[in-house]
């Protein structure tokens, strides 16, 4: 490996929002400037309107690489700097895992600057997010990733717009619905494909999100453009969705694809994640689950676990469900990821874990300590005790590491409170530890 500081990502990835702006990854959303790369006046370099490969070597993303090579770390890379000293898995080392480019090669073809010469370090790996539509409004989520959002965002808020990376974004009114304008249509400009176009023999990996993006209608017309170039078969394919839909079209088109990656989004049963995931409905979710578990070798599915203070006392329950669930033994199948996938939400602050009082902290620390005990006396494969220990320490250390309370206690209860009554919903009859806190 390059250094203790190095990800693939910088050399092979490219990365486009909701609204088309090309960011580095993600992971870098929490970060000051969110991520996104720059022109030299400041503005971002967008999908539907610039050259592709001008983002590769732009200021930001060039010392991004420099960093790397010399064992530093970007404050760009906070969100994977902060989960590896909490012992999570941080998507840098999933990525080390996937791509193994040659180390004297990054050395040799990477200047002082982080310049790279992009004919050599070709973009194999795209997270493309064709524009905001969504279904669901899940609480941890907001208006820039999820149109659904738009009516309780102003119900909250009182404001007919909100804040992207391109600025202020506003909403209207229209047959008793709420609507943006254009930013997220970014993907029906000529432009981005025929830039993307250009890229297409080299592609390896393709990561789509949302919105959900089985919802929208331009990731069908991707698919089959990746069939119609004979290019499909050389592509993994991987998914975050909601998986309330799960078309046969689509079922049917990833037969083409080398290999296809479902993280679904499910991070409780029942109540917990029909409170979390608003509006969504268990009982579609887990057919659409028994659907995905039956599919073919190439398609492979697992559950992405979103830990909030929504369902961090719900975790140990769901993994039980899991382990213990004979009709999804192909979810989760592989050793990597043999219980759940989990990340923590780092953002918004007043649902992070760390937002828990010192008591409610200790209270699941003990939990998740006594349920490890359990777990290891069970007849249970030791790859899947080793990881449910993991999973349990991992979230229990990034918890205890920092307190947001004193500063983000209130706005969860304001917040909550707020959209409990726009929702009729209710945290306490799905999570009772919390009822000392909303007794009125």
């Amino acid at each position: 490996m390059v250094s203790d500081t190095y990800c693939p990502i910088p050399w092979i990835f490219q990365g486009v929002r909701s609204n088309g702006d090309i960011r580095v990854c993600c992971q870098a959303n929490i970060s000051e400037g969110k991520g996104l790369i720059l022109k030299e006046d400041g503005s971002s370099f967008n999908a539907s309107r610039d050259l592709l490969v001008e983002a590769r070597n732009a200021k930001m993303i060039k010392d991004l690489r420099a960093s790397m090579v010399k064992g530093e770390w970007s404050p760009v890379c906070v969100r994977c700097e902060q989960e590896e000293k909490a012992g999570l898995r941080s998507r840098r080392d999933y990525e080390n895992e996937q791509w193994h480019l040659e180390e004297n090669l990054i050395q040799k073809h990477t200047d002082s600057d982080g310049f790279i010469d992009t004919a050599i370090f070709p973009v194999e790996y795209y997270d493309l997010r064709f524009g905001n539509l969504c279904n669901l409004a899940c609480r941890m989520c907001g208006p820039t990733d999820s149109s659904a959002w738009y009516k309780d965002y102003v119900a909250l808020t009182g404001q007919e717009f909100f804040h992207d990376s391109s600025g202020k974004v506003p909403l209207t009114k229209k047959d008793n619905r709420w609507i943006s304008g254009s930013e997220y249509d970014w993907h029906s400009e000529d432009h981005f494909w025929n830039e993307i176009s250009k890229s297409f023999s080299g592609i390896k990996h393709i990561y789509m999100a949302g919105g959900e993006p089985l919802l929208i209608e331009r990731h069908y017309e991707f698919l089959q453009k990746c069939i119609d170039e004979n290019i499909a078969k050389n592509i993994i394919l991987e998914y975050n969705t909601n998986l309330t839909v799960l078309p046969d079209r689509v079922l049917k088109q990833w037969e083409s694809f080398k290999q296809v990656r479902v993280g679904a989004s499910i991070d409780g049963y029942g109540s917990v994640i029909e409170y979390q995931r608003y509006p969504i409905k268990w009982t579609n979710v887990l057919e659409n689950l028994k659907k995905l578990n039956n599919q073919p070798e190439n398609i492979l599915g697992w559950l992405a676990y979103t830990v909030t203070v929504y369902n961090v006392f719900h975790i140990t329950d769901f993994i039980e469900w899991k382990i213990t669930n004979a009709e999804l033994s192909n979810i989760n199948r592989t050793k990597r990821r043999s219980v759940i996938t989990h990340h923590v939400a780092h953002n918004p602050k007043h649902l992070n874990i760390r937002v828990l009082p010192e008591h409610l902290k200790g209270e699941l620390t003990a939990k998740f300590d006594n349920y490890s005990k359990n777990v290891l006396q069970r007849s249970l494969p030791d790859h899947v005790k080793d990881e449910v220990i993991r999973i349990l320490k991992s979230v229990t250390k990034y918890m205890n590491q920092e307190d947001y309370h004193r500063e983000f206690w209130p706005q969860f209860v304001r917040y909550t409170s707020s959209l409990d009554k726009l929702r009729d919903q209710s945290l306490t009859q799905v999570c009772p530890e919390f009822i000392p806190f909303f007794k009125e």
